[in-house]
């Protein structure tokens, strides 16, 4: 795994780069709270596929400095900026659980760039009422405050070791090998405190401004048939803003296991192109 950073707008984002070097280039985009460490331990099965995955930390996160104020429209030109300075012209997306709204905003604002997106157990626009129903509460009640100033006190009063209940077969991966890379990459969120965590949150509850119907290339929604984390109804309601998506429910997976479901869909993806 080649960890470095970049400087993009003035802030410092921090990045890995895994798999093939020479492959088709891939921009994936973490959960939350997740850094850019997340698929490090999949690096031969991308290497293997051809593929070149650059995954990096949303601001404040990891390594990334804060961007306060920031928007979810924001981050496509801060990809934009990512490709130009890593010197690709056209590359793929990949996005899991909070990520999933980045991989749409990237797809519909960046339409020549990007030529296929997969979304895994993403999240959808929260303007929708129904995407609140289901939803780890602790997470709506960050998503529901005045502004990101009050998510973050909220988050440094509440937020802590807690426990979470996950779908048999995540707790069925978190009793392999995998389990100390997934604790290190969640824990290497936090380096910079919880604002990163907090800012993302109160984000990820506001209504999209952009159109998703600008998507101009190929795009593949999957959710794990026994994901409990995102209910099944956001992956729905994203395929229905997208025009043209497949959707695609993945058997015997829960909300984590369907990353290693990646290398084979990108390979799908890049194909199609």
């Amino acid at each position: 795994m080649r960890d470095s950073t970049v400087e993009l707008h003035g802030r410092q984002v921090a990045y890995t780069d895994i798999g093939d070097p020479d492959g088709t280039p891939v921009l994936f985009f973490h959960g939350a709270p997740m850094s850019r460490r997340n698929l490090g331990d999949q690096h031969t099965e991308f290497r293997a596929a051809g593929l070149r995955v650059l995954t990096p930390d949303r601001p404040g996160y990891g390594g990334s400095a804060p961007a306060p104020g920031r928007t979810l429209t924001d981050w496509a030109d801060d990809m934009s900026a990512f490709a130009d300075a890593l010197g690709l012209d056209r590359f793929l997306v990949a996005a899991h659980s909070s990520g999933g709204p980045y991989g749409v905003v990237t797809a519909a604002l960046l339409p020549e760039r990007v030529h296929g997106t997969v979304v895994l157990g993403g999240v959808t626009d929260f303007a929708w009422e129904p995407a609140w129903e289901g939803y780890p509460p602790e997470e709506c009640a960050m998503m529901r405050l005045p502004d990101e100033k009050a998510a973050l006190e909220w988050g440094e009063r509440n937020l802590g070791e807690r426990s979470a209940e996950w779908p048999e077969p995540d707790r069925k991966l978190f009793a392999t090998r995998h389990l100390p890379h997934l604790a290190a990459s969640a824990k290497e969120a936090f380096a910079q405190g919880v604002g990163g965590y907090t800012q993302d949150a109160w984000v990820q509850g506001r209504p999209w401004t952009f159109d998703p119907s600008a998507v101009a290339s190929s795009f593949l929604v999957a959710h794990g048939d026994q994901d409990t984390v995102v209910p099944l109804a956001h992956a729905t309601h994203t395929a229905a803003l997208v025009p043209g998506t497949e959707l695609r429910m993945l058997p015997d997976h829960g909300h984590v296991t369907v990353l290693w479901e990646l290398p084979g869909m990108l390979t799908e993806l890049r194909e199609r192109r």
